[in-house]
């Protein structure tokens, strides 16, 4: 197999178990090329969204770009006003106070901007907008033609927006509906610049090369957890190659800010460093920051903005603390009555509720949903869910959304708002709908990702098996990194260290050289593990950076 082409034996394995068993297979995959990509043209409508926009420029409308607040949403918006600006047209972003104006469009900043912009006027939103049907009829009532963008599932009933292009829709006969709503955007400006150059229209205005922008799409789509296979896996990693040569300030500040290696670039790196910064701001009602980063003039101006956003995420994990502390008494509490999923309602801080939920999921695994109250009006709670692979927690909630404010999410994620008066209706219906759930599932096949690879770990630094997990990248959902067994290692030596001694690092013996290894919340595994005798051990290879050196680190699975 993948004669051409050096790879390692194991990861051969791995992508024999991915279905990918010929040389051309290999190579496609381990090499996609951006002229794969589908034309932006078999999106439903975009044709329409470019007629509209190529209008507002010829008539010098103002044109006012409204994306989410978190990093699909904020990349998405900083692509868009990057590519009009390329070609010299200028806009207004706006991105919604996650604490104060919620999600999605508003009626109070419609109002606004409708006052502040010209009788005529476009909106564009960005990664929002499909289920906000009675905002977008008061938009055009404001004077605004309308074009959304969004990849979030269609609702049922008419679209009121002049132009929706969302690859759920019916009929659109774009190949992948997986695509994330930096990805939407993205294809957006593809087709308006195919206008462009295609009808020589507008002969003044120089054509950007939208590889430039791909760095957007690669935060955006792993931030938002995206399949990344087929068109999502060919944009990252055209992405992946646009980062480590940007010139578009605020990225390039913000991953030597975080002293992350461009050329070695993982999807780690931006799921564990890059997203959070970037999420921190809104979650601390900061909402504006990062665009004001990515909307950045200079360097120096990007750098400073960047260690901003690197405080705020600081000051954000102390907050995510102690709420997580408090929300696992609770939890427990829970699990006294109800093992299946969690529904738990706290003086949480909204702006950590998801990530929250997304440590329940790993501490417990199962579906969790985390509620506040409402600072200003305790009768108002929020919500923000996360899931384990193998549910589909939009289904669960849609089936009690008559309990309800709005609500809007996909499989792994969804927030939701409700009255308190609501709430234990409509927990007793989530928990009903979750144990029915569970009972057409069979509980010893939740993990829907491959299993082990046999290797040995003095094989774990060769060469081509690094060169090949770095031509695997981007991995993350849908693609998962390889994940290797030795069934014969022997530690020499290890201890415990971190927040109740619950970590484990620890030597390992090799062929020619010991290996060090570490385990997160492992130490009680280690107890069963005789030095004198060799035990089984599943690892994973991590990407590290610290001091502008990076280095493979080996990361312990599970020992018994």
């Amino acid at each position: 197999m993948a004669a051409a082409i050096d790879i390692h034996p194991a990861i051969k394995e791995h992508l024999l178990k991915h279905q990918l068993c010929t040389d051309d297979d290999a190579a496609n995959f381990l090499f996609p090329k951006l002229k794969e990509l589908p034309s932006p043209f078999l999106l439903k409508s975009i044709e329409h969204a470019v007629d509209i926009i190529i209008e507002s420029i010829r008539n010098k409308d103002d044109i006012l770009i409204w994306g989410d607040y978190d990093v699909d949403g904020i990349t998405g918006t900083s692509l868009l006003f990057s590519f009009f600006k390329e070609i010299g047209v200028s806009v207004v972003c706006h991105i919604p106070n996650r604490l104060t104006e919620g999600y999605g469009l508003n009626d109070t900043k419609l109002r606004e901007f409708s006052q502040k912009l010209s009788n005529d006027k476009l909106l564009i939103t960005v990664d929002c907008g499909i289920s906000n049907g009675e905002e977008l009829l008061l938009a055009k009532k404001y004077g605004f033609k309308t074009i959304v963008t969004d990849h979030h599932r269609v609702p049922d009933g008419e679209l009121y927006a002049d132009a929706t292009i969302n690859p759920k829709q019916k009929d659109c006969r774009f190949p992948f509906d997986n695509l994330s709503g930096v990805g939407v955007a993205f294809y957006l400006a593809s087709a308006v610049r195919s206008k462009i150059v295609d009808n020589d229209v507008f002969s003044y205005i120089s054509v950007p090369n939208l590889k430039s922008f791909l760095g957007y799409v690669a935060i955006g789509t792993i931030a938002d957890i995206m399949p990344l296979t087929g068109v999502n896996r060919v944009l990252v990693k055209g992405g992946f190659e646009s980062i480590s040569a940007t010139n578009q300030n605020g990225i390039k500040a913000l991953f030597e800010t975080l002293d992350i290696d461009c050329r070695l670039l993982t999807s780690e790196s931006i799921s564990f460093k890059i997203a959070p910064a970037i999420n921190a701001a809104g979650r601390l009602g900061e909402s504006s920051k990062p665009l004001i980063l990515f909307m950045s003039d200079s360097i120096a101006e990007a750098k400073e903005h960047s260690l901003n956003l690197i405080q705020l995420n600081n000051k954000r994990k102390q907050i995510t603390e102690i709420n997580y502390e408090n929300a696992l008494t609770f939890a427990r509490k829970e699990l006294r009555y109800q093992t299946n999923c969690l529904v738990i309602l706290g003086d949480f801080h909204e702006g950590v509720l998801g990530i929250i939920a997304s440590k329940m999921v790993e501490e417990f695994i199962i579906p969790t949903l985390v509620c506040c109250y409402q600072p200003k009006d305790r009768n108002l709670i929020k919500g923000s869910g996360r899931t384990p692979a193998g549910y589909n927690l939009y289904d669960l909630i849609s089936g009690a959304s008559h309990h309800l404010i709005n609500f809007g999410g996909h499989e792994l994620a969804a927030g939701f708002s409700l009255s308190a008066d609501n709430f234990l209706p409509f927990k007793e219906q989530f928990e009903s709908l979750n144990s029915k759930e569970n009972e057409k599932k069979d509980q010893n096949i939740m993990v829907l990702a491959p299993g082990f690879i046999n290797l040995n770990i003095s094989e774990a630094f060769n060469k081509t098996l690094l060169d090949n997990l770095m031509q695997l990248e981007p991995t993350g959902e849908a693609n998962p990194k390889p994940k290797f067994l030795d069934r014969s290692a022997q530690f020499i030596s290890y201890s415990s260290f971190g927040r109740n001694r619950a970590h484990l690092k620890g030597l390992v013996r090799g062929k020619f050289n010991n290996v060090q290894v570490i385990g997160f919340n492992l130490a009680d595994r280690i107890s069963s593990v005789n030095l004198n005798e060799p035990c089984n051990l599943a690892f994973s290879h991590s990407l590290d950076s610290f001091n502008g050196k990076t280095s493979w680190k080996i990361l312990i699975k599970d020992i018994w």
